[in-house]
């Protein structure tokens, strides 16, 4: 399966956008009409969201109470599921992402390894939007560590920075433990130009054929590479 992963919102894009059959991308800053032109025949549009995260682009935080975590080095902060008023909020904004797009990209769930009162939460969450969206397709980032805690809830997951030159030779036997503990679930593999190992690369993707893989640009996914077409 040919799919992208994209947070740019430029207009110009979207005849090449339409070669993905999978695409995530962050819906707010595309219209409706857009959106419809973006979803080529049998393909599908996922939206981004984060369950444990919230932007400063996106804002002052709001309908918030409870503790949380200020992340300077992603100008974020870290809410927690475990939170009457924040669980309340993100299910109005899935609901909202799903009223737009065929299913969820849901960032950031390595978070659950500090905050693991959100685990119950999420997955209780995403079998109800299941319910209600039976069509939805729901895609994770990462999250290893607790994707048992989430069954039923995912399709698949995003393995984010799936090779990179800084990598170790125990950080590389980590990533085919993972993969290999993936076996059966749908993975999405992500790399980035400005980091990744080609050989790597090559070599895990022969050695997990069912593997989806892209290559992006760069960390900021504001464009497309020139190597997916």
């Amino acid at each position: 399966m040919k799919f992208y992963v994209y947070y740019g919102h430029d207009p110009a894009l979207i005849g090449r956008l339409r070669a993905a059959e999978l695409l995530i991308l962050e819906p707010e800053g595309w219209s409706d009409e857009q959106l419809r032109a973006l979803r080529s025949e049998g393909a599908k549009i996922i939206g981004y969201i984060s369950p444990l995260a919230w932007a400063d682009w996106k804002g002052p935080v709001k309908w918030w109470w409870g503790p949380k975590e200020r992340d300077e080095a992603w100008n974020a902060w870290w809410l927690s599921l475990g939170s009457p008023g924040w669980r309340y909020q993100f299910k109005k904004m899935c609901t909202g992402v799903l009223s737009r797009t065929d299913g969820l990209f849901l960032d950031n769930l390595d978070r659950l390894e500090q905050d693991r009162a959100s685990l119950k939460p999420l997955r209780n969450l995403l079998l109800g939007l299941r319910k209600a969206w039976p069509q939805a397709y729901f895609v994770g980032n990462r999250g290893f560590a607790h994707l048992a805690g989430l069954k039923g809830g995912l399709d698949g997951v995003l393995f984010e920075n799936l090779t990179d030159q800084a990598f170790s030779p125990n950080d590389r036997a980590w990533v085919r433990e993972k993969l290999l503990g993936l076996q059966g679930t749908a993975v999405f593999a992500l790399d980035y130009q400005t980091r990744c190992d080609p050989e790597e690369a090559l070599r895990l993707r022969q050695r997990f054929p069912a593997m989806h893989y892209y290559l992006a640009p760069d960390e900021t996914l504001q464009g497309i590479s020139a190597l997916t077409e």
